[in-house]
């Protein structure tokens, strides 16, 4: 695939992945962790968007800074530029501060770091059409054909490449009916636009994002070629999502979708569900031992584990700390933190040693 050397990828990299602990803690978030092979999530990300862009801006906090130079360094890649935030204000901001640092009429793909893509052989095609949209002045989504009823995405309405609505997160019984449509899709949270066309946008439609983003972007601080955005000005921008503040406003979106085994890797449930199983359907880690059991996702590290006569469980040991779920109900795993906190301060956020 060459590479469409008017694109920019900008790679959203924050968030603490708390669904997934005890293997991703804030200051080690899923994106870090290699859930899939030698790669981390993160890496794959950039190794699969530099095939098609030829310049990446990674947006990153403070805290996982060294986190993501490391593992841009274990690939012998050079040429990132990063920009820093002292703290979250969710992806609207962040995405209008990183297109204040490029080139009006540059064409940008922005991701997150996160998303695990199977089938990369249409990956390209798709990304073409994305970006002859957006050289074209629409701000372009990818809807991700679902695959079951997920509750956890918001679904995009499209009448072919037009989008129709966003529908927030469904409960089971209407994300069944969105399936049966043919017509709903995944919000896959990648979009194509050209920095003009979305600065544009954002002004008309979050003036007030616009105005304290580009007051912070003025006021950054560069530290050899790393920008810096100073938390009291950050501090002053509005948080809310692109969905929210633009995407779901604007008259000039368009939908690509996309059928590329992509998972966002949210939950145990995901990675279950991309990982081998054996002929009982059970995930296990190496010296784990499971009789009589069915449908298990086991990850214990070298620690041997022993499951009996029992299905449909999630166990996975960190060695600090053991987590226990039923197969479906991982997703709760967050209303948990505060209360592991309390028993173990630091536990969801320092990564066992």
């Amino acid at each position: 695939m060459a590479a469409m050397k008017s694109m920019t990828n900008i790679i959203l990299c924050g968030g603490s992945g708390v669904r997934l602990w005890p293997l991703s803690r804030e200051q080690y978030p899923k994106q870090f962790c290699r859930l899939t092979g030698d790669r981390s999530l993160f890496q794959d990300t950039l190794l699969r968007n530099k095939k098609l862009c030829d310049k990446t801006v990674v947006m990153t906090n403070e805290g996982q800074y060294p986190l993501a130079k490391k593992q841009i360094e274990e690939l012998g890649i050079q040429d990132i530029a990063f920009i820093l935030e002292p703290l979250g204000r969710n992806t609207a901001p962040a995405i209008t501060i990183a297109c204040l640092a490029l080139e009006k009429d540059d064409i940008v793909f922005v991701t997150p770091s996160d998303h695990y893509i199977q089938d990369e052989g249409k990956y390209g095609g798709i990304l073409e059409r994305a970006e002859t949209l957006a050289a074209a002045g629409y701000l372009v989504t990818f809807g991700i054909k679902p695959l079951s009823p997920e509750t956890g995405f918001g679904y995009i309405e499209a009448d072919g490449e037009n989008v129709v609505s966003f529908r927030e997160k469904p409960n089971e019984e209407t994300a069944r009916e969105y399936m049966a449509t043919g017509n709903h899709f995944w919000n896959s949270g990648m979009f194509v636009f050209k920095v003009q066309t979305f600065l544009d946008e954002i002004k008309h439609y979050a003036g007030n994002i616009f105005t304290a983003s580009r007051e912070a972007f003025e006021h950054r601080e560069n530290d050899k070629g790393i920008v810096r955005i100073v938390k009291s000005y950050m501090e002053k921008i509005p948080a809310d999502s692109i969905d929210y503040a633009v995407m779901e406003k604007s008259d000039k979106i368009k939908m690509v979708g996309m059928d590329i085994s992509w998972s966002d890797l949210g939950s145990f449930e995901a990675l279950y569900a991309i990982s081998n199983h054996d002929a009982n359907g059970n995930v296990f880690s190496q010296n784990s031992i499971l009789t009589g059991c069915a449908n298990n996702f086991v990850l214990a590290g070298n620690k041997p584990v022993a499951l009996v006569d029992v299905d449909n469980l999630i166990v996975v040991d960190t060695g600090d700390a053991i987590l226990i779920s039923k197969r479906g109900s991982s997703h709760r795993i967050k209303e948990l933190a505060g209360d592991l906190e309390k028993v173990s301060p630091g536990i969801t956020k320092n990564h066992a040693d």
